[in-house]
């Protein structure tokens, strides 16, 4: 079924390249274009880099990796795009830029083809004005590295047809994403409260709370992580922190400006953060409140706007982040009144942060949130029943169960 698509994309970057490879991997048909052979070049130098990973780890054989390398055709010929199914743009962060790319992309492609754009910074509105078919575009967000990384954000606009979602959803999972619906809004979903997360670990460093080590390894443990948030921001980029925390603060507010110490970090030092010194575990519950009330507040908040649901918005935290527990999961694991507590203290703390409506509905309620895992579709008189947990491989567990059961009531 897979090969009856062909996909295209445009930049040949990490993230471009990483996206081709993944798709490649699944047995779909690329098109990697860039504006030099030498560009192009070195897309697939890095997708060889990272194949050949896989042959040293016995996940693929070097057969496997020829074959992978042979469905993705390299070109500096935009032109060769004309007849894909869907093209990715996947240029750096320049609005302009990228709406040069997508103005092209418009005259060049039939009329069947979906454009999409894997912005982290833009609205997927505004990026749909370059194009004469606002209802056949629509917003893809991979996460580092794609080829790896399973969480894929679908991101349609307002004017985005029900077919260009179905076909972006049926896209993303044949190329072995597990894709979350996400409104055209600041961060979308996982970068909503991501930012914040690593924001607040900052001020908490700034505050002369605790110092790197003791806030990373307290990180670990409270999120189930391996890596503390300093060295996974090392790992993504300090500069990328800095500019997707200015960026959100522009578009929502100032709980996500970035701290002075972070500007200093990166325009003053240039360079990582330094992950040495002695741990403290005695400030664990310090930094794991503060934590936790940051994402609590600004998840609960997300899906009282409707930006995501608790499902997905617990699934990108936990397939995009890898943390072992989504902010809801944790909610419900500490309980509700302790949650209130913390985004209550919060609040108390930041005039900039608000208690979200939804965590006091949910505390009057006096119960944990509710998970919904299972899908009733009835189409011409049949009934379809999708078991929707793809981050546990939809396995069975007593909730699925109790609510399969009720499905067939």
């Amino acid at each position: 079924m897979s090969k009856t698509y062909k996909m295209g994309i445009v930049g040949a970057g990490t993230m471009g390249s990483g996206i081709a490879q993944k798709m490649a991997q699944e047995g779909l048909q690329v098109i990697l274009v860039d504006i030099k052979d030498e560009f192009v070049q070195r897309g697939f130098n890095m997708i060889r880099d990272t194949l050949q990973e896989g042959v040293e780890r016995n996940i693929f054989t070097v057969e496997q990796v020829d074959e992978i390398i042979s469905r993705i055709h390299g070109t500096t010929n935009m032109e060769k795009l004309a007849d894909v199914d869907l093209v990715v743009e996947a240029v750096f962060e320049d609005e302009k830029v990228k709406g040069d790319v997508f103005k092209r992309l418009d005259d060049i492609c039939e009329p069947h083809t979906i454009l999409a754009s894997n912005t982290s910074s833009f609205y997927i509105r505004n990026m749909a004005k370059y194009t004469n078919r606002p209802d056949r575009f629509i917003g893809l967000h991979y996460f580092y590295h794609p080829a790896k990384n399973r969480l894929l954000e679908v991101i349609p606009h307002e004017g985005t047809s029900k077919e260009t979602i179905e076909k972006a959803l049926l896209i993303g999972k044949l190329h072995g994403k597990t894709t979350i619906l996400v409104k055209d809004s600041p961060g979308f979903a996982v970068n909503r409260f991501f930012i914040p997360w690593y924001v607040e670990a900052i001020r908490i460093l700034e505050e002369g709370v605790a110092n790197i080590p003791t806030i990373d390894a307290a990180s670990k443990k409270a999120f189930g992580i391996g890596m503390g948030v300093f060295e996974l921001m090392n790992v993504s980029g300090v500069p990328i922190g800095l500019h997707a925390a200015n960026t959100l603060s522009k578009e929502i507010g100032s709980f996500y400006a970035p701290p002075e110490t972070l500007r200093k970090q990166v325009e003053d030092l240039k360079e990582d953060w330094d992950l040495s010194g002695e741990v403290d575990e005695s400030k664990f519950e310090i930094i794991t409140e503060r934590l936790y009330a940051a994402i609590m507040g600004v998840t609960a908040t997300l899906v009282q706007e409707k930006v995501a649901s608790i499902e997905d918005t617990d699934r990108g935290a936990k397939v995009g982040l890898r943390w072992s527990y989504g902010p809801f999961e944790l909610m419900n694991r500490i309980g509700i009144e302790k949650a209130y507590e913390l985004v209550k203290k919060m609040s108390e703390r930041r005039s900039d942060f608000k208690i979200p409506e939804l965590l006091e509905k949910q505390l009057a309620k006096g119960t944990p949130f509710e998970f919904n895992f299972v899908d009733l579709e009835i189409k011409d008189d049949i009934a379809w029943i999708t078991i929707n947990r793809p981050e546990a491989m939809n396995a069975l567990n007593s909730v699925v169960v109790e609510q399969l059961e009720k499905k067939f009531d």
